[in-house]
Formats: structure tokens, C-alpha cells, sequence
């Protein structure tokens, strides 16, 4: 086992989300912790190999467990800093990025030798002679009466009383109290297992670290011999409480080189970019209580949002799945297999569950209107490695593709016809938009209401016969088709079902407004309903019923007590 603690020496803990600018960071992330053990590595004259050799050894540890009390996300006041470069002395970043790259080249051209390593040497050559000459510009006096209108002004502006002021926020949360009371965050790792001398070599490392995040959030750090208690912990580890939830930055194996690499590359470059991958964490859930029913969909949830484009209704759900699909498939390649395609390789359906494209439109509130605000990507929750890496290929794949520069993440387009483009983004950090979170989706309740139709799988009849009798009759049979459709994706059977013909979610568009939908072989036109489902007991979600669930039809929202 390895422990790291982290004290806050001022009680509380500076970092800017990486996707909001002004909200906090909560808890820290794990690869915040590594980075300030490389810096502190760093951060010396003569680097210990021993060091380094732990820092490798840890970045294949794996995500840890995360103890951290509960924390108040502070408000958030904007500062004016004065700005530390000011446009007298001309920028010399394009020019010490030219010398990087030529070096960088004359490396890779040693050992091929004759004509490409004289080409090499002469780039770079050229190139520090240019950063040279930028350098002496610069700093080259001006002689007396070439100042022009200007100069007497920009030198001004030189002075501290005359800088000029950009705005900055600092977001800050503010942990509660822990004994002993100043606030500790402890980052553990159960199940590794350090020789003496890489205990003692990350230990001193930690004894160099004096902050995490912003230079105002100080702390100390140590390794410690116990580990308490978890609050959140990857989502993979354990079981855990659906509807609490985060993604937080952490390293895998080549952190270390990654993060050298970066610096290089960034050094003089402002808002640099922690390189990391991105783990899910959950609540661990106590000894002793007992888990809901779960669906046979997974709550690990990729999400892509909206972020250009037009704002397209819920009933345009099953166009923008197949379209989402489509991409997915033609991005990943020749041979797209079953979770991908939901199709087996002699061509005939998958018989088990397979990757569900599902659009998420803003209902169930006081201001929703259904459009349709992203789409979350929805594995199986019993999906093989091999399946979730395909899925992964397919959307980097897609991403590379759709990249322009260093955007990252890249703009998908989904391309819509006469409707238009559809600019998509990739979620890295929870977001504050209720309809993109999966816990909104996923949370546990014992009554549930459709925001999108169900594609019954068989036709109860005529749903609005004139015939009281025969309208009946064929509630009734739609109530009993939806009732077996929940135990088709491995949930109990409800104790009531309410088939109704307006959709019961604020926003939420009625079922007649969605285009005809046609599923099986021969294609069969398939009925639309609304519909609630009350169960004995809480269960979770995501809730996806019937013949379109994999394209966004049959999406269900939990409904808390107060309705």
C-alpha cells in the first residue's frame, strides 16, 4: 500500500477547473499530485535516478483512491493583475520556438548522417543567427529623437504604477474542517506494493512539495504508513453510489516523459496544458447497503456536447444518432465491430448489448425546451476491454480527424442535411449543465418519466380507438409490452406503468411529433408512447426501453419525491 497526504497550509486549495476558468477544482486531481512531484524532481541541480525511478514506477500505479473532506466552492472575484509584458520590448517566442524545432531536427538527423544532418545543421544555424538578431533589436537602444509619437508613452508604461491591468479570477474552494483541523487530502494506492527505496524516494520527494495547483495554495506533503477511510474512488474499484459523481486527471505510464515533452514545447508559452487522461470516480458505497437494480447500460458514460450549430428539437434524436453512428463507424474503419455497429458480422442484428448513441435533450425543468444539448455514447455495463478500447479508437480516430491545430478537443461535425452541421465536443470534466451530466440520467428513484417516446417492440392496438373498450385494451397491452421491456434490460418489473399520449416532462415533445420509426427485418413502422414507470423500490438508471433504444428513443428521467 502507499499513502501521499497533502496539507493545506492556508485551508484551502486554489486550481481552476480545466473547462470553466471560473469554477474551483474539486477535489484535486491526481495528476496535479504527480506534476508537483516532477517539479519538485525537477527542481534540483543533480536529479536522483532513484527519484526518477520512482516517479516511473508510480505513474503505473494506476488511479488512486481519494480521501478529501467536504468543500465549499468560494466566490469568485475578479482581480486586476498588471501585466508583467508589455509591447516595448518585442516578443522573442516565435524566434526561440524556431531554434527548439531546428535542434529538435538536427537530433533526429544524426543518425542518418551526410546530406540530411549538413541541411539540419544549417537550419539551425540560420535560425539562432535570426533569434540572435532579434535578441540584439530588442535591446538596442534608440537613438535620440527615433522614439516617435509613442515611445515616450510605452516606455512609461514600463513602470509598476503605469503597467496595465488584465482581468484574473483565482476560483478556490474552502474543505471542511478534518481532525486534526487543518484540512489533508490523502491520495492512496491499496494494492501497490513500493520496494524501501522507492517508499523512500517518493517520501522525500513529497518533503519538496510546497504547492498544489496555484502558487497561493500551499501545502505540505508526506508518505504515510495508514490510509484512511475513501470518499471517492475510480469508478472500476469498487462499488460505488450512482448520481455523485467526477472525472478527474489522471497519469498512466509515460507521465514523466509526457510532461518533459510538454515543457519543452510550452515553456514560453502562456496557459499551458497538463498533459493526463481522465478517470471516472464515484462515492464509494458503505458497508452493508445495499445496491439498486442496475440496467444492463452503464453509467460510464461518454458525453459530446453541443457547441455549434443548429438547436435541433427531440424529435430529430434518431437522425442525429444514426448520424453519430455512422461517423463512429467511418472514422474506426473497415471491420467496425458489434459493439460499434450493433450488427453481427454476418449482418444480422447483435443478439447482446452494444453501444447506444443517445441524444440528450434539455427537459424536466421550468425552462427546458427538448432541444437536444449533446449526445452521450452509452456502453454496456458489462463490456469487455477489447469493446470499450474500439469504442475509444473510433472516437480518437474521429477526433484526429476533425482536429484543426492544437484545438483540443477537437469539434466533431455531424453532418445533417438540410438541417445543417452539427458542432459536437468531447466532455472532460463534469459539467454544470444538468441535461450532460450521467448522474442526471443515471441516478437512483422508484419513479421514472419518458423524455423521449418508447418504439414499442409490439403493436398494442389502436392506442386511441374510439371504442373505450378497445382504447383500453390496447393500454393495457402497451403497459404489459413496456412492463417486459424493463426486464429485458435487466431491471425488475414495475409495480405500475402509465402509457399517456402527452409527453409527461416539462420541454419534452409528444410522441405524435416524432417522425414514423421503423425497426426489425422487414422494417415494421413501430408505436410511440409516453409513458412513467413506478417500481417497489429505487432502481438505477440509465433507463432505455424498446426497439430505438440505442438511438435515443425510450430515454428515461428519474423523478425525485417532490416529483
Amino acid at each position: 500500500m502507499l499513502a501521499i497526504e497533502v496539507a493545506l497550509l492556508t485551508g484551502r486549495y486554489v486550481a481552476t477547473a480545466v473547462d470553466d476558468r471560473d469554477r474551483a477544482e474539486w477535489p484535486p486531481h491526481p495528476a496535479r499530485l504527480f506534476s508537483a512531484l516532477v517539479a519538485a524532481y525537477f527542481d534540483t541541480l543533480d536529479p536522483s535516478a532513484d527519484e526518477r525511478a520512482a516517479l516511473e514506477w508510480l505513474e503505473r500505479q494506476g488511479p488512486p483512491e481519494i480521501t478529501a473532506p467536504e468543500a465549499a466552492a468560494r466566490e469568485v472575484v475578479t482581480v486586476f493583475v498588471p501585466v508583467n509584458d508589455t509591447s516595448v520590448v518585442g516578443s522573442l517566442d516565435d524566434e526561440a520556438l524556431t531554434v527548439r524545432e531546428a535542434r529538435a531536427e538536427l537530433d533526429a538527423a544524426r543518425p542518418a548522417g551526410g546530406k540530411p544532418l549538413a541541411a539540419a545543421e544549417k537550419k539551425l544555424v540560420k535560425a539562432e543567427a535570426r533569434f540572435l538578431e532579434a535578441v540584439r533589436k530588442a535591446i538596442a537602444p534608440v537613438p535620440a529623437g527615433k522614439e516617435g509619437k509613442d515611445g515616450p508613452v510605452k516606455a512609461a508604461s514600463i513602470l509598476p504604477e503605469r503597467r496595465t491591468r488584465q482581468p484574473r479570477t483565482f476560483p478556490s474552494s474552502a474543505p471542511a474542517e478534518m481532525e486534526p483541523a487543518m484540512p489533508r487530502i490523502v491520495f492512496a494506492w491499496p494494492s501497490a506494493t513500493p520496494t524501501p527505496e522507492q517508499r523512500a524516494a517518493l517520501d522525500a520527494l513529497a518533503a519538496r512539495v510546497t504547492r498544489l495547483g496555484h502558487s497561493s495554495s500551499l501545502v505540505t506533503a508526506r508518505v504515510r504508513d495508514d490510509r484512511p477511510e475513501a470518499t471517492w474512488i475510480p469508478d472500476d474499484t469498487g462499488p460505488g453510489r450512482t448520481g455523485d459523481e467526477a472525472v478527474l486527471r489522471v497519469v498512466g505510464p509515460g507521465q514523466l516523459a509526457a510532461l518533459g515533452a510538454a515543457f519543452e514545447l510550452q515553456a514560453d508559452t502562456p496557459g499551458r496544458v497538463m498533459p493526463a487522461s481522465f478517470q471516472r470516480y464515484v462515492r464509494p458505497r458503505a458497508a452493508g447497503e445495499a445496491s439498486a437494480p442496475a440496467p444492463l447500460f452503464g453509467d460510464g458514460w461518454i458525453v459530446l456536447r453541443r457547441v455549434a450549430g443548429p438547436r435541433l428539437p427531440s424529435i430529430r434524436a434518431v437522425d442525429v444518432a444514426r448520424t453519430v453512428r455512422k461517423a463512429m463507424m467511418a472514422a474506426y474503419g473497415p471491420g467496425a465491430p458489434e459493439i460499434l455497429s450493433g450488427h453481427r458480422a454476418s449482418g444480422g442484428p447483435s443478439e447482446r448489448p452494444h453501444l447506444a448513441y443517445v441524444p440528450l435533450p434539455f427537459v424536466g425543468s421550468e425552462h427546458a425546451d427538448g432541444a437536444i444539448l449533446g449526445v452521450a455514447l452509452i456502453l454496456p455495463r458489462d463490456v469487455t476491454r477489447d469493446e470499450r478500447l474500439a469504442v475509444y479508437r473510433a472516437l480518437d480516430a474521429w477526433e484526429r480527424r476533425a482536429r484543426g491545430g492544437d484545438e483540443e478537443p477537437p469539434r466533431l461535425p455531424v453532418h445533417l442535411g438540410k438541417a445543417g452541421e452539427l458542432m459536437l465536443e468531447r466532455l472532460e470534466e463534469q459539467t454544470s449543465a444538468t441535461t450532460l451530466r450521467p448522474a442526471t440520467w443515471c441516478a437512483e428513484a422508484a419513479s421514472w418519466a419518458s423524455a423521449t417516446p418508447v418504439a414499442l417492440d409490439r403493436n398494442p392496438g389502436d392506442l386511441g380507438a374510439r371504442d373505450p373498450q378497445k382504447e383500453a385494451a390496447a393500454c393495457a397491452e402497451a403497459e404489459a409490452t413496456l412492463a417486459v421491456a424493463c426486464e429485458r434490460i435487466g431491471l425488475p418489473r414495475p409495480s405500475r406503468v402509465t402509457v399517456m399520449p402527452a409527453a409527461p416532462l416539462a420541454g419534452a415533445d409528444k410522441a405524435r411529433r416524432f417522425p414514423p420509426f421503423h425497426a426489425g427485418k422487414p422494417p415494421v413502422q413501430r408505436v410511440l408512447v409516453h409513458a412513467t414507470l413506478t417500481f417497489d423500490a429505487p432502481v438505477r438508471g440509465p433507463i432505455l426501453l424498446g426497439a430505438g433504444r440505442y438511438f435515443g428513443l425510450g430515454l428515461f428521467r428519474p423523478l425525485r419525491a417532490n416529483g
